[in-house]
């Protein structure tokens, strides 16, 4: 059983975690880091469609949903250290932590820095290994109208809130601090420090953001142990590409919980 210690409601970590669907008899639990202006709703549907034995809970970060005030910290040891904080806090049980796209670079931040309580194995998704360069250029810098454009063809926001100049005004800022942690995240080849937990990950057949070979470069950082996983679609095949997605999840967490579903090469 996955006991965890109940926090008051006025606890800071508790703003950090939404427990998608309580399961106290659940035996691992799936921490969820979502993408660049994402928030806990990204993770929502996959709830119902995850094995019972595993609790999902999703990660609210700075400048989003109920934390739309809260400032996004301006680099990634900082961002690092609130989150891996709060997660030792609240995280008591053996858990997994998932993060896609710039969820999975803070994923490695956390637990390379050095975590108490490490998870048992990290899913990392849509993001290409530290010491592997950006294969797009930059636009956090970009001005307003170029900046908005630049996020609806890569399609993460919806176009219904670009085409909103009030909402637009009140997240562009936590967007644009989000994109610039993102595509300014490197580690020079040789200098990047090594996974201290087996991984797996998760990669976009076509996938502009984070292409399949600079997925794979995971590899030399995994010294623990290392799968990968191929899925159709593009940077966000996880929610494009939902059912086949969620099918090898499932087949990871049936591994990780020791009742192997199907293989697949790796």
């Amino acid at each position: 059983m996955n006991i965890r210690a109940e926090r008051p409601p006025q606890d800071p970590a508790g703003r950090w975690f939404r427990r998608l669907a309580p399961r106290p008899a659940a035996c691992l639990t799936l921490v969820c880091v979502p993408h660049a202006g994402a928030g806990t709703s990204a993770f929502g549907p996959w709830a119902d469609l995850l094995p019972p034995e595993i609790e999902p809970v999703a990660v609210r970060l700075p400048g989003r949903e109920s934390r739309l005030r809260d400032p996004v910290p301006s680099d990634w040891p900082a961002l690092a250290q609130e989150f891996s904080l709060a997660l030792e806090r609240w995280i008591t049980g053996p858990y997994l932590l998932f993060g896609h796209s710039m969820g999975a670079m803070l994923v490695y931040e956390a637990v390379v820095r050095g975590l108490a309580r490490p998870p048992l194995r990290v899913l990392l998704s849509g993001c290409r290994a530290p010491h592997v360069p950006r294969a797009l250029p930059a636009i956090h810098d970009l001005p307003t109208e170029r900046f908005r454009a630049e996020l609806g063809r890569l399609a993460g926001t919806p176009g219904a809130v670009i085409a909103a100049p009030r909402l637009m005004a009140l997240l562009e800022p936590s967007l644009r601090a989000d994109i610039r942690l993102a595509e300014t995240w490197s580690r020079p080849a040789g200098a990047a420090d090594v996974l201290p937990v087996p991984a797996t990950v998760f990669a976009g057949l076509d996938d502009a953001v984070a292409p399949p070979a600079a997925v794979s470069a995971w590899r030399s950082l995994a010294p623990h142990g290392f799968r990968r996983r191929q899925v159709g679609g593009g940077h966000f095949f996880p929610y494009e590409r939902a059912p086949e997605f969620l099918g090898l999840l499932n087949d990871e967490l049936a591994l990780c919980l020791g009742t192997p579903r199907r293989s697949h090469p790796s």
